[in-house]
């Protein structure tokens, strides 16, 4: 299965992690999801100042690993440990290929772990970053959502920092309906077909659900992380950082 034929493998609301959607997953999302790159470079830098030597990563819902990679290869010698969650096991298996690829891995560690993000256990000892990057939206239940954060919270160095990505759904239904075709169009102009674009929107009906950005901040509070900030955002599309405590 190449990176084109991936929606179009799924009926309406049958969108799912596969093998074969982990084998593409890569180019899939860097084309599904508008300036990821740009997110993933912020995350990346952002642990300049919130990962210090021997600190600790717990990326939840890691998918191939590919934030985390960009991490290691960004700070050879910090000898940073990694945790890597997601319910993928194929998605685990790439991401652990992709670590040992990473150049002077180094003292670097990484460990990871098939489970449900919102059901744990969490494994891990206290954490300087953890990393939720487009999972929330794929738990229906908003108490699920909270759930994770709070076990990732749970789990976060005193310090620690948390940093969420999330496509969300703006709350005027006018800005709602520009963020849709501004999106679409983003795709379309860099190779997106219109029938892959329609086709994954019919995939995912039911199976991912945006929060309003006022929800996913209430999420995070409530998950018991302070002072949730806007990082980055590009209409539907958007990166928050909060912090264990207040500071």
């Amino acid at each position: 299965m190449n990176q084109g034929d991936v929606a179009e493998a799924f009926g309406p609301g049958g969108w799912q992690f596969t093998e074969q959607v982990a084998e593409v997953f890569p180019e899939h999302v860097r084309a599904s999801v508008p300036f990821y790159d740009v997110i993933q470079s912020t995350v990346a830098e952002a642990s300049d100042w919130l990962v210090p030597a021997g600190g600790h990563v717990a990326d939840i819902g890691a998918a191939t690993g590919i934030t985390c990679c960009q991490i290691a290869a960004r700070h050879p010698e910090r000898s940073i440990r990694f945790d890597l969650y997601d319910e993928s096991e194929p998605m685990l298996k790439l991401a652990e290929a992709s670590m040992r690829a990473v150049p002077d891995l180094g003292g670097h560690k990484c460990l990871t772990h098939a489970i449900r993000v919102e059901k744990g256990p969490y494994q891990h000892t206290p954490a300087d970053l953890t990393l939720a990057l487009f999972v929330l939206q794929f738990l229906p239940d908003p108490a699920d959502r909270v759930q994770t954060l709070k076990l990732a919270r749970e789990h976060a160095a005193p310090g620690g920092a948390l940093i969420v990505a999330e496509k969300i759904r703006p709350a005027d239904v006018r800005w709602a309906e520009i963020a849709i075709d501004c999106s679409h169009d983003w795709k379309a102009a860099h190779g997106v077909a219109d029938n892959a674009i329609r086709a994954k929107a019919r995939a995912l009906r039911g199976v991912l659900i945006p929060a309003t950005p006022r929800e996913l901040a209430s999420q995070i509070r409530a998950a018991g992380w302070a002072s949730p900030e806007v990082l980055f955002r590009w209409h539907q599309w958007q990166l928050v950082g909060a912090f264990a405590t207040r500071g």
